[in-house]
Formats: structure tokens, sequence, C-alpha cells
């Protein structure tokens, strides 16, 4: 019996079709390769989620690169990253960008972190308000000085944007990292630090000075340190959000590391790093 060309041609398709669609997807929200930029402030609590995220599913692979928030927020624009973690988020001329590119940019929030302030362990400073780090931050004082990192960080452009209103800082000690914030006040005697709270993994060589607001109407200032109970319930004033950026087509492990990060698991390990959770509410004992 002859049997068609077509006839063949058609049975030989749908088989194809069948073998294929019965073949394991190569890449899923667990498994795959994913390379992730995270800027500094919040590198150190996501190293540990990656390492859990990678212990809890074998067959995926997470890298993650340090950059900074400028170059972050550049990379995840022109798709060099399908996933970017930052303390940054848009300005208007990026968000602009992104409608008319029409970039299918996702974007969460993570946690809320806080910009800490630092001093040395036997300093005599306990309390500082914030007209008073706002006037050391432009120069008023030659007794104490402030140290802050450099301007391509998160947390010099949250000092600019949300403490000065765009002022530039003046007579201050610029270093290159929060990290170096750190080592400066921890060996000086007369200097302040601001840095990101999450970058402080052992404070024995420092204290966390308590912050508050002006009011002529109190006899007494309340004054709150930066734990991330008081963050949470907007207590304590220098709060900044944590955003997940995704820029994929498809789910890949950038989804399935998004979605762990803002699981209750995600945001517990997030919450033993002193960060606020943004995601679902967690139990914060304020007591810690």
């Amino acid at each position: 019996m002859k049997v068609s060309l077509f006839y063949i041609a058609i049975v030989f398709f749908y088989t194809i079709v069948f073998i294929t669609g019965c073949q394991e997807p190569q890449v899923t929200p667990t498994k795959g390769y994913l390379n992730a930029a995270v800027d500094e402030a919040v590198y150190p609590v996501v190293i540990k989620e990656s390492v859990v995220f990678d212990t809890l599913y074998k067959t995926a692979k997470i890298d993650l690169k340090k950059v900074t928030p400028f170059d972050g927020i550049a990379g995840i624009l022109n798709g060099n990253y399908k996933m970017l973690v930052s303390t940054m988020g848009l300005n208007q001329k990026q968000q602009d960008f992104v409608n008319n590119n029409k970039i299918g940019l996702n974007i969460f929030k993570f946690c809320y972190n806080a910009i800490a302030v630092i001093a040395p362990k036997n300093s005599s400073i306990q309390n500082i308000r914030i007209d008073e780090i706002q006037s050391l931050l432009l120069g008023s004082s030659n007794n104490i000085r402030i140290v802050i990192p450099q301007t391509n960080t998160g947390t010099y452009q949250y000092i600019l944007d949300k403490i000065l209103n765009g002022k530039a800082p003046k007579n201050v000690e610029v270093v290159p990292s929060d990290s170096a914030v750190f080592a400066v006040v921890k060996n000086s005697t007369d200097k302040i630090g601001l840095l990101s709270f999450n970058t402080v993994q052992d404070s024995s060589d420092i204290k966390f000075l308590k912050v508050g607001e002006f009011n002529q109407n109190k006899l007494d200032d309340n004054y709150y340190e930066p734990h991330p109970g008081l963050v949470y319930k907007d207590y304590y004033p220098f709060k900044e959000t944590v955003y997940i950026y995704l820029n994929e087509k498809g789910r890949s492990v950038a989804s399935g590391f998004t979605t762990f990060l803002t699981s209750y698991l995600g945001q517990k390990i997030a919450l033993g790093q002193n960060l606020a959770p943004a995601a679902v509410p967690v139990k914060i004992n304020q007591n810690q």
C-alpha cells in the first residue's frame, strides 16, 4: 500500500510536537542560571537569601554582582541584567525611558532599610536631631566632622534628596563606600558617619545614635534608633525602600528568586539582617 508523502509529513510533525512537549523545560523559576545585580547597601542580605534559595532548589544557580545604584539602574533598563535589587527608585527621566521604549519592567518592594547615624563607641553623644544633622552636613561645625560615602552610592543619594532636599553637602569627609564610613568612624574620636544600616555586620566598635525631630511644642523630644520595628512603623525618620527590578521575558530563575525574596521566609531572612519587611507581615521583636 502506498503512503503519501503528505501523510508521512503530518505524522512526523505531530511526533516532533509530542516529543518536544514532553521534554522537561530547560529554564523555570527554580531551574537555570541567574546573574543578578545588587547594590552595596543590600548586598549582605541578598547573598544570604541566594544561599538559602540555592540550597532549596538544587537545579538553580545564582551569581550576584555588586554594582553602584546608578550602574544597576542603567544595566536593568538596557537589558544587561534580568534582575536588580537596589535602594534607588526610578527618577522621572528613567520612568519616561521605560514608558517610551515599552520596557517590560516589573518593580516590587523587597524591604525597608535605614540610613543609620554612627559615632565612635566612646563618644559622649547619644541623641541627635534631624536639623543638627542637616547643619553638620552643610559644614556648620569645625568640631564634629560628618563622614559620608561617595556620590554614586545609594546613601549619598538619600542624603542629597531626603535629608538636604537637594542641597550639596559641604565640609564633609567623603569616602568610597558605606563600609569605608564604618572603618573611618570607629577609629576616630570626633566623627559621625551616615551609612546603610544593613552594611554593619559588627557594631561592637561603634554606637548608633538615636535620631529625633526638633519640636518646639515638646519639653522632651522623642529619639529613635534604627531598629527594624521602628523603621517599619515610620518612627525612625531615615527610612528607604529596597526595590526588586525584573526585566525578563517569560519566567526564569529571576522570577523564582523574586517570589522567594517576597515570601515569608525571604522576609524573615531580611529581618534577621536588620531590614524591615515590606512584602508580607513578619513578627518583629523590638526588645532584640
